[in-house]
């Protein structure tokens, strides 16, 4: 359940809308960034571009909040319209890097400047936990699981090609000092593991060996894990995407052997690998946070049938999010990144958002209870889906595995049926079921 902080007190709880795993990244939370098509659909979750610590402290313990007034105001507007942030902070100062002068700004911090880096994190949470911002959940760096690079990303550079966890023990220490002072900051704050990009399935014979790719590089959480970092963090945030196959409803992400066809969306191995990495180590507790996710194509820029495979696509990811037992599932993002967008840059909309607002209407408050099996729908195969109960009653969305159309046969005739994009469909008890996914309710 989602809380708001009142203004009396940062420790002081009340009630806010219910939480959901429906959310989208809006890089700049305001109208002209699609906020109010966004509120629209009713999302729950955002994450904005995020504060870089090296511009609120370019100079060791003087802290500048005037950089963070455009963003101060769009925390407000995320609140106001009852959105909770996920505030990421990264990008280290040239004082504090562990790598000194010409080091990135994305890499790690210098042993001697966590403290300081606490202090800042102490100071951050204890101003925007409480009201007008309302901020409960902070993300440490982003992709931090790529390797050192020169220049300047601004984003995560972690990784130790040196080091058989690539560096997961340094952010771990990086933890031990940081989370104790965000609790004491705001006891219900919320720490997320930077968002993982996590390259490839590392296990032997796997996504990385298939490939080629580094094996290293998605090592970095259990380096985590093994430096006792546990303890130390609430959630894991982690990023998953999918790549389009040039056929209506086909994607797949080769790197985790993953596909439209076989496994569904590439989050559902992620957070399988994720889940049974942490009960290896005893930290079966935190809850996972898909923080970026889209269908990704280059070379789709007004392709309709592009366009009609993302919204599918979509449907079947917060589909899958629930099902998966994921705190949230953030669609990257409103304007889109390699044509993953759900808005064009007028606010007009593509078929995705389409699909997101009738997705959050009918898998409202929705909790996962089963997998639809070819026993449940008269011995068909081909077909995947999921069972859901909401408002006493029952939801079903399934879609077809293969590509093809597939005739199914119902015990019950549903009492209505849609499409993706919320197009009614005749409800009977025998059906046909496409790569468009297809929503069947019943009333109990």
């Amino acid at each position: 359940m989602l809380y708001e902080l009142t203004a009396c007190s940062p420790f002081v709880l009340r009630k806010a809308q219910p939480e959901t795993v429906f959310g989208v990244g809006i890089d700049y939370i305001n109208l002209e960034g699609g906020l109010e098509l966004m509120s629209a659909a009713n999302i729950t979750w955002t994450r904005p571009v995020g504060v870089l610590w090296s511009t609120v402290e370019s100079t060791q313990g003087r802290y500048d909040w005037v950089v963070l007034s455009d963003l101060e105001r769009e925390l407000r507007n995320a609140s106001e319209n009852g959105i909770q942030v996920i505030l990421l902070v990264h990008s280290t100062p040239e004082w504090a890097r562990k790598i000194p002068g010409a080091g990135p700004s994305c890499g790690p911090i210098a042993p001697d400047k966590l403290s300081a880096f606490a202090d800042f994190m102490h100071a951050m949470v204890a101003r925007y936990s409480v009201a007008p911002y309302n901020v409960i959940y902070w993300e440490m760096w982003n992709e931090e699981d790529i390797p050192f690079m020169a220049g300047d990303s601004g984003f995560g550079c972690w990784g130790d090609a040196n080091d058989a966890y690539f560096g997961g023990g340094d952010y771990a220490e990086m933890l031990k000092v940081v989370y104790p002072r965000i609790k004491t900051a705001n006891p219900q704050a919320q720490v997320l593991v930077g968002g993982l990009l996590l390259d490839c399935d590392p296990r032997l014979g796997a996504g990385c060996a298939e490939t080629g790719k580094d094996t290293l590089p998605p090592r970095f959480l259990e380096g985590i894990l093994r430096n006792d970092g546990a303890a130390y963090f609430d959630g894991v945030s982690f990023h998953a995407y999918d790549y389009y196959r040039s056929n209506l409803g086909q994607y797949g992400n080769s790197t985790w052997q993953s596909a439209w066809n076989t496994t569904g969306p590439v989050l559902i191995e992620k957070t399988k690998f994720i889940r049974n990495l942490l009960s290896t180590y005893g930290a079966d507790d935190k809850f996972l946070m898909n923080t970026e996710i889209g269908l990704l194509c280059d070379s789709c820029e007004n392709d309709p049938v592009f366009e009609a495979t993302k919204a599918y696509y979509l449907t079947q990811s917060y589909a899958a999010a629930i099902a998966n037992g994921l705190r949230a599932n953030i669609w990257y993002n409103v304007f889109g990144w390699r044509n993953s967008g759900l808005l064009y840059l007028d606010l007009k909309t593509r078929p995705a958002y389409k699909a997101l607002q009738f997705s959050r209407k009918k898998l409202r408050d929705a909790t996962f209870s089963g997998n639809i099996s070819s026993a449940d729908i008269g011995g068909a195969s081909g077909v995947k889906g999921y069972k859901f109960q909401r408002d006493g009653g029952r939801v079903w969305l399934l879609w077809s595995l293969d590509g093809i159309p597939h005739e199914i046969n119902l015990v019950e005739r549903p009492r209505k049926a849609w499409d993706a994009l919320g197009i009614a469909v005749s409800p009977k008890t025998t059906i046909m079921v496409s790569v468009n996914p297809l929503y069947l309710e019943w009333a109990h």
